[in-house]
């Protein structure tokens, strides 16, 4: 045996962190084995702060690959997609079979979907154009071709066209879901002033809709790409955890050199950005200062010390 396979087991720090992953991943295990919906288990955990982000691709593989081998099927999307109606009403009606999408963002990592989910739909907005997602499938009926029928349903339904309903996509012998009961109402009492909200847990990241920013100076050229760059510096080391991300034209913006590079950006162009975080802040200062930072004012945003972060949140 390779003396080097426990090293990582060495220290009482690195010990508990691998206990309680196999502890996390035992009872999602029990979970998953009486057909509940892994993504729905895995985002419920996130939030509560049960596990960490970078623990997703592991459980997913250990659950879903090595102990269910269940059918999958990867692509990269054709194009964007961020209507999700359709998927919602058919996933939600088709009780015999459950799928997880795993979606990989390029700045948040790997979201899991419940595609019955509207409010997973909710928190991912879009699935954008070249990014990879992977769905697995399972039904009750225990039959791998249900489950394959069922992913090809998935990406007409994405495609937006309408799929063939296979036999074992509902499950006649599943118990209706009973309606929650209405409170009964109650007489007005004295409002009082709503509590402070509650921080979100550490492991869940939101994501806000996109902003637009509109470039009013004659070209978005190496002062303005310098600008963004102190004010977005400024904004992440001020809200730590939170991350700015960039889009033109329907592209996400790894390096802002590029805008310039383009020579594309030009007054009166947009540029997109939104925010992920988990607790998440000051976004309508920092559109006002990007807003500058694209107009001919730019050089408000330079002038400090090189070795030192503007304070402007």
């Amino acid at each position: 045996m390779n003396p080097k396979l426990f090293s990582s087991l060495s220290t009482r720090t690195s010990f508990n962190k691998v206990l309680r992953h196999l502890v996390s991943v035992s009872g999602l295990i029990e979970a998953i084995d009486k057909n509940e919906n892994l993504a729905d288990h895995l985002n419920g955990m996130l939030e509560s702060g049960q596990i960490q982000k970078n623990q997703v691709g592991a459980i997913v593989n250990v659950i879903l690959n090595s102990r269910l081998q269940l059918p999958y099927k990867s692509k990269n999307m054709e194009e964007s997609v961020s209507s999700f109606v359709p998927i919602v009403t058919s996933f939600s009606r088709w009780n015999g079979v459950s799928l997880t999408l795993v979606y990989y963002h390029p700045t948040l990592g790997q979201l899991l979907v419940n595609p019955a989910s509207e409010d997973h739909w909710a928190s991912v907005q879009e699935l954008k154009k070249d990014e990879l997602i992977v769905v697995y499938a399972r039904s009750r009926d225990g039959k791998r071709e249900t489950a394959e029928k069922a992913i090809d349903a998935f990406y007409s339904l994405l495609r937006g066209t309408v799929p063939e309903e296979a036999p074992g996509f509902i499950d006649t012998s599943a118990p209706e879901p009973k309606p929650e009961p209405k409170p009964e109402p109650q007489a007005a009492a004295p409002q009082k002033a709503a509590p402070a909200a509650a921080a979100p847990p550490a492991g869940k990241r939101n994501i806000t809709p996109k902003y637009s920013v509109q470039v009013t100076n004659e070209l978005f050229h190496n002062g303005n790409v310098e600008a963004w760059k102190n004010i977005i510096e400024s904004y992440e080391a001020k809200h730590v955890g939170n991350k700015v991300i960039v889009y033109h034209e329907g592209e996400l913006i790894q390096d802002l050199n590029a805008l310039f590079k383009w020579g594309k950006v030009k007054h009166g162009g947009v540029i997109m950005f939104q925010v992920a975080g988990a607790q998440i802040k000051g976004v309508s200062r920092l559109q006002k200062y990007l807003h500058e930072g694209a107009s001919s004012r730019f050089e408000a945003f330079m002038k400090h010390d090189i070795n030192k972060v503007l304070n402007l949140f």
